[in-house]
């Protein structure tokens, strides 16, 4: 690859990518499934016997899943982290993490995943000026559609076409063109953030959210309490990608609506909004980088990573 993409370095040909747990217990056979295209792809997985801890609701406790964490990112050789669940639990990690900061930032490396390990993210973007790839985890890896899954390998590998991301499905709701870092993630682990030191600064942002199962009034609730702290003020745009929820009855899978979300937000009609984006819990989860800066066109319904 000639170009540089904001510190971002591809995986090395068969090159060592650690699988930590950093939330939930998750699935061994997913969990395999996932392993076989890592392996498939060329890449080398290192795996712990720490990660198949089980403690109560929780990938083994508060200070193995760190320890694991901070293992893997002073290892020489590992070039990326790969998480193998979300859940719940990694918001738990960080106190100990930002003890061991310099562990951390003196061994830059990626760090793949979504949904609870949006904490994560947010620790690695705000605290040690990062770049990470909010992509599948390895459980769902086999589950996804081989688009995701071609797209997640091919922007590990530094393929060009990897940093654009576009969709006939995605939805322009207000027009416009703007340029900032990307960040963001899951909605409930965003807001559970708010109110702590590891509270993140969308100021200046396109901001992604991304949420799954929650029904409306929850998804309402979440979305006054991030408007109220002022979390939408100062965004340069906003891009909303799964928002599927299921009723008990019937027993129909849902979205909430997209005019629903802009109007809790309040987000005012100047600001440029993009829906159906390709990324969540859903068979499509496209990689992206979160940390980096980007310009969204949302006329053209597209995200691209630029390098000034």
């Amino acid at each position: 690859m000639n170009k540089k993409y904001f510190e971002f370095k591809p995986l090395s040909f068969r090159g060592e990518v650690a699988i930590v747990a950093p939330s939930s217990p998750f699935d061994r056979q997913l969990f395999n499934a996932g392993i076989t295209e890592l392996k498939l792809n060329k890449l080398k997985p290192v795996i712990s016997r720490e990660i198949f801890k089980k403690y109560d609701y929780l990938a083994g406790n508060d200070n193995d899943r760190a320890n694991l964490f901070l293992e893997f990112f002073k290892n020489e050789k590992i070039e990326a982290l790969w998480t193998a669940r979300g859940g719940y639990g990694s918001i738990r990690m960080l106190e100990i993490l930002e003890k061991n900061i310099d562990d951390i930032v003196n061994n830059p490396k990626l760090f793949i995943g979504f949904s609870d390990v949006t904490a994560i993210h947010c620790f690695l973007v705000e605290k040690c000026g990062f770049v990470t790839i909010h992509g599948p985890n390895i459980t769902t890896l086999s589950r996804c559609d081989k688009y995701t899954r071609n797209q997640v390998f091919n922007l590990l590998q530094g393929k060009e076409s990897a940093f654009e991301i576009s969709g006939k499905y995605i939805k322009s709701i207000n027009p416009g063109q703007t340029k900032g870092v990307v960040k963001g993630g899951n909605l409930s682990t965003l807001v559970s953030m708010i109110g702590t030191p590891y509270e993140p600064d969308f100021k200046d942002s396109i901001l992604f959210l991304e949420e799954i199962g929650e029904i409306p009034y929850r998804v309402d609730r979440l979305l006054t309490q991030m408007r109220l702290a002022g979390k939408f003020k100062d965004i340069k745009a906003l891009i909303l990608g799964d928002f599927s929820y299921k009723e008990h009855r019937p027993p129909a899978v849902k979205r909430i609506e997209t005019e629903k979300i802009i109007e809790i937000s309040g987000i005012d009609s100047s600001i440029p909004v993009m829906a159906n984006f390709p990324a969540g819990h859903g068979n499509q989860n496209i990689s992206f980088l979160l940390g980096a800066f980007a310009e969204v066109d949302t006329e053209r319904c597209r995200l691209t990573y630029h390098t000034d």
